[in-house]
């Protein structure tokens, strides 16, 4: 994560504001603009965290933050621990801490012994989404749900790796696509919100929308690629930033487009064309 500060804009600022926000510490819009209620949101988050109320969000703040961002954090087991007293502490459930530590006898807990606990949401869906927050959503959902098996299935042209996520091990195969034009990046968390939804279903013996989420995992196998576009997404979004090799790069191919505006992608009088099917954003095989 980049050091934020007054001034400082951005997808990394907007989550932020979103941790802040959903902790009550910051009141405003979620609009990727550091000010000086943002400033002031920080302070008070450093100052109940201990830490020194500079306003400036750096490795101290962010580490406190991770937590929130990961939507689980370590605990190190204490005499009189069990995890039903653990799950009322953190507001979660036994099953969860079940499911996510899965090399731990919760029958037999061993003092100075470090868990995982779930406790709250992993996926963002009031920002704009880009790789790097994708790949945080799918590290945390991989310790939180390890049910869960993931890999790619390629590289962009500016690296990023097109990610997929596996749920369910049955003899039914269905692929989910999610970003496949980066206009439509909005996809992207609500795919991977769906995934976190469904993931949460099976480790309490839910349903979801009618469907029992244990059947589904025995039954079916879903692959969910959650970003196909990722450099585009980067685009179009703000991650991709002037004077970067990506941006300039597909800014001199829109060039070529002078009736598609730059950087958003967007046609004229032509609702819901997009502009990111750049030659750039070919995948490598």
């Amino acid at each position: 994560m980049n050091t934020l500060k007054l001034g400082s804009r951005g997808p990394e600022v907007e989550l932020l504001q979103s941790l802040l926000k959903k902790m009550g510490f910051y009141k405003g819009n979620i609009d990727g603009n550091f000010g000086l209620e943002t400033k002031r949101a920080v302070m008070d988050f450093q100052a109940s965290a201990g830490i020194s109320a500079d306003g400036i969000v750096g490795a101290d703040t962010w580490n406190a933050l991770m937590p929130y961002i990961n939507g689980y954090t370590l605990y190190t087991i204490r005499q009189g621990d069990s995890f039903y007293s653990i799950a009322t502490n953190f507001n979660t459930t036994v099953n969860s801490l079940i499911v996510a530590n899965p090399n731990t006898d919760y029958n037999n807990l061993q003092i100075g012994q470090t868990i995982v606990v779930p406790f709250g949401n992993i996926v963002p869906t009031d920002i704009s989404y880009t790789t790097d927050i994708l790949d945080s959503n799918v590290n945390s959902l991989r310790i939180v749900y390890p049910f869960l098996q993931t890999g790619t299935i390629g590289t962009s042209v500016l690296g990023n790796p097109i990610r997929y996520i596996q749920f369910g091990n049955g003899p039914k195969e269905v692929l989910y696509v999610a970003s496949t034009h980066a206009n439509e990046w909005i996809t992207s968390p609500l795919l991977m919100k769906f995934l976190e939804t469904l993931s949460k279903a099976y480790v309490n013996n839910l349903k979801v929308f009618g469907i029992d989420a244990r059947e589904l995992f025995d039954n079916v196998s879903l692959y969910i690629v959650s970003m196909l576009n990722p450099d585009g997404v980067n685009l179009v979004t703000g991650k991709l930033t002037p004077g970067s090799y990506g941006y300039n790069r597909a800014k001199q191919i829109s060039q070529s487009f002078p009736n598609i505006a730059f950087p958003s992608g967007w046609k004229a009088n032509i609702e819901g064309e997009s502009l990111i099917n750049f030659h750039l954003f070919v995948f490598k095989k």
